[in-house]
């Protein structure tokens, strides 16, 4: 009975967690914002029926089109699988006709990286049941799968369709030269965020006995970067007497299977889809083929064993289960957009859409690196060896702007150049910030990981040319003996051309001081100017009333209060400056009274407020900002998140990073220092949490369970 009992208890564990917040369910509705599964390598969003075409976009494909800025490519449709009962074409049908579509459900497994999709289609009397699994393989970078299983009512003639597809050309706006752009309606996707092309070069297809493949070379518009796409179309013997048959268009083709059904059987057919960068499309075949011969269940449970490992990294609460789905979907998000030694970055969207033109901002390393460095540490640095990676190009834009060092762009696309639309050219020139970011990232890694190998051949040529950039972007103001940093952008980025915006001259302090730390570690020569400006660094503050205004003129300038602090607290977090708490509070009621006159904002920066609302042990506004602002970002059914209320820019992989900051460092007090990982501040839970568990994170290369219960944490 014992042994019994154990038994049971370790099956239990097993299937506890798809119980424990791991699956979302939607049910037909006339609101539907895409989920997208990915590995890190490629991605494919969700679609209403789980059978129309979908978008899907691979790292490091982006397109350069003539007067366009780079940006990143949408592969030519390769998931699509169409069904004709006899009368009509599947695809052709509204997903939300409620008498042909019903017992609807769409279920997204974050456990086991899944979409699956029930639900019977109705004409005329003629019923078919559907079931849609599909996966992008986190064991294979290169494969996805789809399953499709169908019965019928009825005996009549079906068919099949299974397509690759090349997409339609985009409408392109001069966005390279285009001065001003009209406003998008409010709750409408931006039109200048279409997605770049990729064209057909050649594509072909061959039968076999249970099915047939397709191949297709393809290329970026511009940029000329080839993709080999296969698929492999395979059925279960039960299918008798089928009609295969393939139709070549000059962009596309299609597998047709054609056959008649009995009454009540269930017909299953897959999709093996690889995606390989490059023009070896024999390769990509091969891929397809190998997955065909390896069967659909071994693919599926190598699959599943990828991301359970994954999530053998957690974070675990008690207490509130809505919030504990919520995290769940940030981290699945996350984790669809990174993978370990891909060495690139994470644009806002992630690789979900088009958003921002698929250019990595500071978002991927001030907001999307530091949950993953504890997390998942070998993802991490994908992050920030793409900013080593692309070191020569933020040296060139350095020399091109009469800089030292390097100045790493605004906006950057795959190889690193800045690539921001002409109509915001003011940020690239003038939102420096981003340099001492990139920095601060760069040490973040070494902190938490000791890596000096790493940091003497990698993170220190990033930090020490950064620093030199900010030695030829000072001046120096002889009367009051103190450098400054004129005419830049500000975070609050409706502020242009100010001078000694408080969080970039801040963070260049920081950056500087980082050079001369690094040569502390590695023994290496310093650069005289990074010690002497950093310790000359102007930081705008106002001693009688205790507060750091956004720039150093804000009080001489009308309507320059409605801007205070939403940039200001970033120096409590993540920059860690010293203050006073009077000065952290002072900020931080700024901030507060911003929101409560200009809405939430952007998810970004709404995050942050609540930890250090934890640091001052400011409980009330601590529970009424999560209360009051993270519910606002949700969109139906997934739980994808927008980037403000008002809008629909989804799925903003930004404002997940930054909520899971606020779960990490926020509810626990844990801060990184140079001494590593260290509470700092008394810890403080959501008013409903009654436990939280940061499970099998990496602190001093080794795996912890950090518990926060009440207002006391342990480390095990």
């Amino acid at each position: 009975m014992y042994k019994l009992l154990i038994l049971f208890m370790l099956c239990r564990n097993l299937i506890f967690p798809q119980d424990a917040g791991f699956l979302i369910t939607a049910h037909k509705s006339g609101t539907y914002f895409p989920a997208y599964l990915g590995n890190g390598h490629f991605s494919l969003s969700s679609s209403q029926l789980g059978s129309f075409p979908a978008e899907s976009y691979i790292i490091k494909l982006y397109d350069h089109a003539k007067d366009d800025i780079p940006r990143i490519a949408c592969l030519p449709e390769w998931n699509e699988i169409n069904y004709f009962n006899s009368k009509r074409w599947l695809n052709d049908t509204a997903p939300n006709d409620s008498t042909e579509i019903t017992n609807y459900s769409q279920k997204l497994d974050m456990y086991n990286g899944l979409l699956e999709t029930n639900y019977s289609w109705n004409v005329d009397s003629k019923k078919t049941d559907l079931n849609i699994l599909t996966f992008v393989s986190r064991k294979n970078q290169n494969l996805a799968v789809i399953k499709f299983d169908l019965s019928t009512n009825f005996s009549d003639t079906i068919k099949l369709s299974f397509p690759i597809k090349e997409r339609e050309k985009p409408q392109r706006m001069p966005l390279a030269k285009l001065e001003t752009i009209k406003p998008n309606p409010p709750g409408t996707w931006p039109a200048e965020w279409y997605p770049g092309f990729v064209e057909v070069l050649k594509i072909n297809s061959k039968k076999s006995s249970n099915g047939g493949q397709i191949q297709a070379l393809t290329k970026s518009e511009g940029r000329n970067t080839k993709v080999s796409i296969a698929s492999e179309v395979y059925y279960e013997i039960n299918v008798s007497n089928p009609e295969i048959s393939s139709v070549d268009r000059n962009k596309s083709t299609e597998i047709i299977i054609k056959f008649l059904p009995e009454k009540g059987v269930k017909y299953t057919f897959y999709k093996f889809v690889s995606i390989v960068p490059g023009a070896d499309v024999e390769k990509a075949g091969e891929i397809c083929t190998a997955a065909a011969y390896e069967g659909f269940n071994k693919l599926l449970d190598d699959h599943k064993k990828e991301w359970n490992n994954l999530w053998k990294t957690d974070i675990v609460i008690e207490g509130d289960n809505s919030l504990q789905k919520i995290i769940h979907s940030m981290i699945f998000y996350l984790l669809c957009s990174v993978d370990k030694n891909t060495h690139f970055s994470i644009p806002p969207m992630g690789l979900a859409t088009s958003g921002y033109y698929g250019h990595i901002f500071w978002d991927a390393d001030t907001y999307m690196f530091p949950p993953l460095l504890f997390m998942h540490p070998g993802m991490a640095k994908s992050i920030i060896m793409f900013r080593y990676n692309t070191l020569k190009s933020a040296e060139e834009n350095a020399m091109k702007n009469n800089y030292k060092g390097a100045m790493y762009p605004w906006e950057s696309d795959d190889l690193g150049e800045e690539s921001t639309p002409y109509f915001a050219h003011q940020n690239a020139i003038g939102e420096n910030h981003v340099v001492g970011d990139v920095a601060l990232a760069q040490w973040q890694y070494f902190l938490a990981t000791r890596d000096t190998n790493w940091l003497n051949n990698y993170g220190s040529k990033v930090i020490s040319a950064t620093a030199d950039f900010w030695t030829s972007r000072v001046n120096y103001n002889k009367e009051k003996d103190r450098y400054e940093i004129g005419k830049v952008v500000s975070v609050s980025e409706g502020l242009i051309g100010v001078s000694n915006e408080t969080y970039t001259n801040s963070v260049a302090k920081i950056n500087l001081e980082l050079a001369d730390k690094v040569s502390d570690v590695l023994g290496t020569k310093k650069n005289p100017k990074w010690g002497e400006i950093s310790k000359k660094m102007f930081i705008p503050y106002n001693d009688k009333e205790e507060y750091h205004p956004t720039y150093g003129t804000a009080l001489a300038d009308v309507g320059a209060t409605q801007l205070w602090s939403s940039v200001v607290n970033l120096l409590s977090y993540p920059l860690q400056m010293k203050m006073s708490d009077n000065t952290k509070r002072n900020n931080l009621i700024h901030a507060v009274k911003s929101l409560g006159k200009h809405g939430a904002g952007a998810m970004m920066g709404t995050n942050f407020v609540p930890i250090i609302a934890a640091e001052l042990g400011m409980d009330s506004l601590f529970n009424a900002i999560i209360t009051n602002t993270l519910y606002g970002y949700l969109r139906p059914p997934f739980n994808v998140l927008a980037e403000t209320h008002t809008n629909n820019s989804v799925n903003f992989i930004t404002g997940a990073g930054s909520f899971l900051q606020q779960v990490i460092f926020g509810y626990t007090g844990l801060r990184l220092t140079d001494n590593g990982l260290e509470e700092k501040y008394s810890p403080m839970l959501p008013e409903k949490v009654k436990k939280l568990i940061l499970k099998n994170f990496t602190v001093d290369n080794k795996k912890h369970n950090i518990i926060v219960e009440g207002n006391h944490l342990r480390i095990e």
